[in-house]
């Protein structure tokens, strides 16, 4: 029996928390019954060379390019639909707005069963916040909805989101490369210089929702204290010039180091003392998921999924978002007192290893693969 071919579409170059779901499942799934691709949305001209599709390539993940003259050009809605009949796609899997709404026109067009996992709305903009409405609308005619935290599918439920249609499935991460090996000295060799205890960290896209700036504001007033901690920004993004330039005109720039993207950050975490995630909204926070894993303390905003992984005094600390004086009181208590935060920090690599399994999640997409074929 041939395998079922499953094409999942992005529309983005990075890998971020969405890309390395679909990276980390096409690595655990059954492939003697699932045959998964990737769909890669590419203007006119633009580069297919980015890590995403590099890393997918180096995974043996079949890689095909969906190019149009720019972002809203329809006839990609014909390439999808040439790309399923070619491949013999049985299931298409959509991953946000744009493949969303390309995914559901082509399925009128072409009978495919359409499935989506909603990783997160980011709505920083009118236009955003535009498009969030009518995928919340699009996702109505989809055979699927996978909501990837319980906030998500209350925000689809009370928008009038198909509830039968819809799951929860959490991010998930594989739980066998987060170990302690006790070695030093990746991070000096990463950041090209050593950096002085207490090292917080904090890792993701740097884009004005993930709140960078909000943490920055709160080094500052930890430093305002007295108190001399190092911060380490692991990520690259659009917010990157805005934040330079806040750290050089709060004098942070001895304090503050910002590496880029690192495709593996576990070896750096071995030695962050503090990991802080001060978003203005998430969908499930990956790199909460890793801090635990590798025994990490962990603050975070209360915003999207993350409470879900986080218990406030549990297994890590929540404040409210946009808030740099809690951020900065939280910083405090951690340094005065670590010995709490790391129990939480132990606490919380038993939650993410019972809970949120990426062999436990990728039985869970298969079964629901499973079920689409059946009524196909």
């Amino acid at each position: 029996m041939s395998p079922v071919n499953i094409l999942h579409l992005r529309d983005t170059h990075e890998i971020g928390g969405p890309g390395k779901t679909i990276l980390e499942t096409h690595r655990a799934i059954d492939r003697e019954r699932y045959r998964l691709h990737l769909g890669v949305f590419l203007t006119r001209g633009e580069s297919g060379d980015s890590p995403f599709i590099a890393e997918a390539r180096r995974l043996d993940m079949p890689v095909h390019f969906i190019r149009g003259f720019n972002q809203y050009d329809p006839r990609v809605i014909g390439r999808v639909i040439d790309l399923v009949k070619t491949l013999q796609i049985d299931i298409v899997h959509a991953h946000e707005v744009k493949s969303d709404v390309i995914a559901y026109l082509a399925a009128r067009l072409h009978s495919v069963p359409i499935v989506t996992t909603l990783h997160g709305w980011i709505g920083n903009g009118l236009k955003q916040r535009a498009l969030i409405a009518l995928d919340k609308r699009v996702v109505r005619g989809f055979n699927r909805v996978i909501a990837v935290s319980h906030q998500i599918e209350s925000d689809l439920i009370a928008s009038g989101g198909p509830c039968d249609k819809l799951c929860v499935l959490h991010n998930a991460i594989v739980v066998e490369r987060y170990r302690r090996t006790g070695r030093r000295g990746v991070l000096t060799e990463v950041l090209g210089r050593s950096v002085s205890s207490p090292v917080i960290a904090s890792i993701g896209r740097l884009s004005p929702e993930k709140g960078h700036a909000d943490l920055v504001d709160a080094i500052g007033i930890v430093s305002s204290r007295g108190q001399k901690v190092s911060l380490v920004l692991i990520g690259d993004g659009p917010e990157r010039p805005k934040l330079c330039e806040k750290i050089r005109a709060l004098g942070l720039e001895s304090s503050i180091c910002m590496p880029g993207y690192i495709r593996e950050p576990q070896r750096m975490l071995e030695e962050i003392d503090l990991m802080v995630l001060p978003s203005h909204t998430e969908g499930l926070p990956n790199a909460v998921l890793e801090a635990l894993l590798m025994e990490v303390p962990v603050l975070a905003t209360r915003v999207g999924g993350t409470p879900e992984v986080i218990t406030d005094g549990e297994t890590g600390r929540l404040v409210l978002p946009r808030s740099p004086e809690s951020l900065a009181d939280s910083i405090m208590d951690f340094i005065s007192n670590p010995q709490p935060w790391r129990h939480m920090a132990i606490r919380g690599r038993i939650v993410v290893e019972t809970g949120f399994n990426m062999l436990t999640r990728t039985k869970k997409l298969e079964a629901i693969y499973s079920e689409l074929i059946g009524r196909a």
